[in-house]
């Protein structure tokens, strides 16, 4: 590591995890050859103690003055820059053993292990136990604690709740709500350290919960237990800038995008070729992103990764809103379709069928805005629109207002039909409040 520093006076740091075969290094200021990779993996196998198992992740810190620093952890999860395989943790397991209390259940889930959690079982009592009692506060907050948790198992009349620490008949709550007997101190401790709030309970939890009450085996993990599901990887999306994601996912995700934007499924096809819109495909260039017309594609553009295709396609469709939807107008909505729009026009606007190729946008602040008409109302134009576009009643032309956005608002943008043998084709913008309210709440301000 001292060879290999880029800077004498700072710290050279060297990271390492490793489950079964998977390896990750990474160093800061320093680089991780093969040969530092090696001396980590015998380092792990030296450290390993018998039953105990050995660590999964350490990192060496080299100071300028030549002194070290080792710090490393036996059972916290590793966070990796590519998950390993799940074989990796039964490999580990036979290279180097644990015994069983010493097998955290994140480990557990992805070695398809049962659960090694140690289940607290509440004594009951009777109506003449004494035990501490509970505040007026503490009385119903615990009741509810009590009787919310998650039920693992009916017998009978009797039901098995856990929160999965601890496992209470409902004769537990009973006793508490008919004869004021609290449970057993230490149990009125634990939901004292929960704030009273009961926590979820994962199902595996509740199955392995019910199995020891049954004197059953315990369950090992399902596939529905250790895979995230396609709900967790759409949050991820949401917050993940570089998401890892394989071809079939991508595509997918571009789905998805294209859909909440509005684009019409007409106006694209991928893994098609179709005139009239926008294709991606694979061909022996690379991946091709081109407009279609007279069966064959318009400058089309190669790339050697999916992603970049799929950002072009999505960029290609998105820069001018008519690609959107094939360069053809929406159709005319019924009532019902029209009441789904979360804006409508005010009293005395016109009302949104007179709009064409509708949707939601979102106005920058700065936007400036051309309203005919009185204040009232809320529908308002492009800033340098010709009154005739607008298709209003001709009266509306002799007030003119312009206005200029203070911050951002979410608006229903359309085209003018032709109406009252006026031509239409100018941009509306419907705003989500009368123009007089938003200049009341400081969102509008008129500029002349």
């Amino acid at each position: 590591m001292r060879e290999h520093r880029a800077d004498t006076a700072a710290p050279a740091v060297a990271d390492f995890r490793q489950v079964g075969k998977h390896i990750e290094s990474a160093g800061h200021n320093t680089a991780t050859p093969d040969e530092l990779t090696d001396l980590f993996t015998e380092l792990r196998a030296g450290m390993y103690a018998e039953g105990r198992g050995t660590w999964l992740q350490a990192r060496f810190t080299l100071n300028p003055d030549g002194s070290f620093d080792f710090d490393f952890a036996l059972d916290d999860d590793p966070v990796w820059t590519d998950p390993p395989e799940p074989a990796a943790y039964p490999e580990e397991l036979a290279a180097f053993p644990r015994a069983d209390e010493h097998i955290p259940d994140w480990w557990r889930l992805r070695a398809q292990l049962p659960l090694g959690v140690v289940f607290r079982h509440a004594d009951v009592g009777g109506p003449d136990v004494e035990r501490p009692p509970l505040t007026d506060t503490e009385a119903p907050l615990v009741l509810q604690y009590l009787e919310r948790e998650a039920v693992v198992h009916e017998d009978g009349d009797e039901r098995f709740h856990t929160d999965g620490t601890w496992i209470w008949s409902d004769a537990v709550p009973l006793l508490l709500a008919k004869h004021g007997v609290p449970p057993e101190p230490d149990l009125v401790a634990h939901i004292r350290r929960h704030h009273f709030q009961p926590p979820y309970v994962e199902p595996l939890v509740r199955r392995t919960a019910e199995a020891d009450l049954l004197g059953k085996p315990r369950p090992k993990p399902g596939r529905a237990d250790v895979k995230k599901t396609a709900g967790d990887v759409f949050a991820e999306l949401e917050t993940t800038p570089d998401p890892q994601l394989g071809d079939e996912e991508l595509l997918i995700v571009l789905v998805q995008r294209l859909g909440e934007h509005g684009v019409w499924p007409e106006a694209y096809r991928v893994g098609e070729r179709v005139d009239g819109a926008w294709c991606l495909n694979y061909t022996a260039d690379g991946w091709e992103v081109a407009a279609h017309a007279g069966g064959k594609p318009r400058e089309p553009k190669y790339f050697t990764r999916l992603e970049d295709a799929a950002q072009q396609l999505l960029g290609a469709l998105l820069l001018h809103p008519a690609r959107m939807t094939a360069g053809h107008e929406t159709p005319r909505e019924t009532a019902k379709e029209l009441d789904d729009w979360p804006v409508h026009p005010a009293p005395g606007e016109p009302p949104l069928t007179l709009l064409r190729n509708k949707r939601i946008t979102r106005l920058v602040a700065g936007t400036v805005v051309l309203r005919f008409g009185e204040e009232p109302g809320n529908l308002v134009h492009h800033g340098e629109v010709r009154f005739a576009t607008t298709s209003l009643p001709l009266e509306r032309e002799r007030e003119r207002r312009s206005y200029r956005l203070r911050r951002p608002l979410h608006v229903i943008t359309g085209i003018t039909v032709p109406w009252a043998n006026l031509p239409g084709g100018a941009v509306a913008f419907v705003l989500p409040k009368t123009i007089a309210e938003h200049e009341s709440d400081g969102s509008l301000e008129r500029i002349e």
